[in-house]
């Protein structure tokens, strides 16, 4: 009992009460709220972060289909369905894709391309590729008058006028000197020749001021196609 203006006194040995709860040593400790919106964004940026790497992770072993070219395509070749291959390539190729393989059908390539080149719309043209000045003339060329291992669009002639078989005289320097029709004249085309067993018919991009000599000398069958370099 006590009286009147007697203060309690805690019994011996309790621990006093400055912060923590009565209960002894195994009570648990008091801890802060965290705010709600760190764990939500937390969460957020969790999920964020594993749908990027999914879609990296997807999207670089995915392949689509493009057209390239089945061997190498010369300036100014009209694009035949032989000409295109399809093959399946990865990342970011930016080229006509497989689908639209038909629409180059029929165009001329605007550049030369090279065998296995995935091809872009600015490689080709449905206009014409010849440069101001040149013109397309044929050649029917006899056996012996090409090489024989042949030619093929792209290559670079030099184109000769052979002396006329019926002139019995030898050429004169002046008249050997003018035999060069054309020094570097470019492969437009190139098929055999139905009428002539072992002919071969050519179109040459030539200077238009050099297509009526190169005309003249194939219809008198006195003309000759030198393969030469670049």
């Amino acid at each position: 009992m006590t009286g009147p203006g007697q203060r309690l006194m805690p019994p011996a040995g309790a621990p006093k009460l400055n912060g923590h709860r009565p209960g002894g040593p195994g009570s648990p400790l008091s801890t802060r709220t965290r705010p709600k919106g760190y764990a939500a964004l937390a969460v957020a940026l969790i999920i964020g972060l594993g749908a990027l790497g999914y879609y990296f992770y997807t999207t670089a072993g995915a392949k689509v289909s493009v057209v390239v070219a089945s061997h190498d395509i010369s300036v100014g070749h009209t694009i035949t369905r032989t000409d295109l291959s399809t093959v399946e390539v990865s990342g970011g190729v930016t080229a006509v894709g497989a689908d639209n393989l038909r629409s180059l059908e029929g165009q001329s390539a605007a550049v030369g391309i090279k065998a296995h080149t995935p091809i872009q719309r600015s490689m080709v043209t449905t206009g014409s590729t010849l440069a101001a000045g040149q013109v397309l003339v044929g050649v029917a060329a006899a056996p012996g008058q090409i090489p024989s291992s042949g030619l093929i669009p792209g290559d670079k002639v030099e184109v000769l006028q052979l002396p006329d078989k019926n002139t019995s005289s030898a050429p004169s320097t002046s008249s050997a000197s003018t035999a060069v029709l054309v020094p570097a004249a470019t492969v437009y085309d190139v098929r055999p020749n139905p009428t002539s067993a072992g002919g071969t018919l050519l179109t040459l991009i030539v200077p238009s001021t050099a297509a009526f000599g190169v005309a003249q000398a194939s219809n008198a069958q006195l003309i000759a196609l030198v393969k030469v370099g670049g």
